[in-house]
């Protein structure tokens, strides 16, 4: 693999994965435009970023070049491959970025994942643990483990998109959502719950479980109108601290 030079919203640093459409479209402002302008305005030096599901790092080495200090938990073998050659193709970012082959979860053990495609896709899932074309099992690590972590960190950004098992795993993740939190962006995924069998429902009882662990926090959408949380469509909900 070759390592090139990108420029993700303003943010430069160096790839050395085989994802060269993927990162010509975040490069040209087509992938999560809303998504990356919050981080822009979110993070910095001063800043921990948490990025739960890493995947090949876009987000993960964009908040490493505004200034922020990292921890990325990324369970998909492939896609934390792939991830740890981004990371050691920028040896002026790596020291700040913390890197954990693991799947974030309510419970300790072992999860078992799946992907609809193949690994390294993005599309890793519990959803799809025993329907996918690829299947695999990482360890967990539990958001209290995660908050312990973050040592005397003063000022954390959360970040967590993991395809479908935010709904689960939310109502568990108040260690990470203290007072030092000041923001979270969630990606919510009703439209893998219902490919995955879910009712609407059920989407609508897991929406309202998940929701009041984001009471402390004013909740807009970024990427689609009505509901801060939508029922139907997917989208990125930007959670900043009242």
């Amino acid at each position: 693999m070759t390592t090139r030079l990108r420029n993700v919203a303003g943010a430069s640093f160096a790839v050395a994965d085989d994802k060269e459409g993927f990162w010509d479209n975040a490069e040209n402002g087509s992938w999560e435009p809303e998504t990356l302008a919050s981080l822009r305005s979110l993070v910095g030096p001063g800043t921990l970023f948490i990025d739960i599901g890493g995947w090949i790092g876009p987000i993960t080495l964009t908040a490493a070049a505004l200034g922020a200090d990292v921890l990325t938990f990324e369970p998909d073998p492939r896609a934390f491959e792939l991830l740890s050659a981004n990371v050691a193709a920028n040896p002026e970012l790596a020291p700040r970025i913390r890197l954990h082959h693991v799947a974030v979860s309510p419970t300790p053990g072992r999860v078992r994942l799946g992907s609809p495609k193949k690994p390294g896709d993005s599309m890793g899932s519990i959803l799809a643990a025993d329907s996918g074309a690829a299947l695999w099992e990482a360890e967990a690590i539990q958001p209290v483990d995660i908050a312990a972590m973050a040592g005397d960190a003063e000022r954390i950004v959360v970040k967590m998109d993991v395809e479908g098992a935010e709904y689960q795993l939310l109502p568990h993740l108040g260690p990470l959502l203290g007072p030092r939190t000041v923001a979270a962006l969630i990606a919510f995924h009703p439209r893998l719950l219902a490919k995955a069998g879910r009712s609407a429902a059920e989407i609508e009882a897991l929406t309202a479980t998940a929701q009041p662990a984001l009471a402390a926090y004013t909740l807009r959408s970024l990427d689609c109108e009505g509901a801060p949380i939508s029922r139907q469509a997917n989208s990125t909900v930007l959670a900043t601290r009242k």
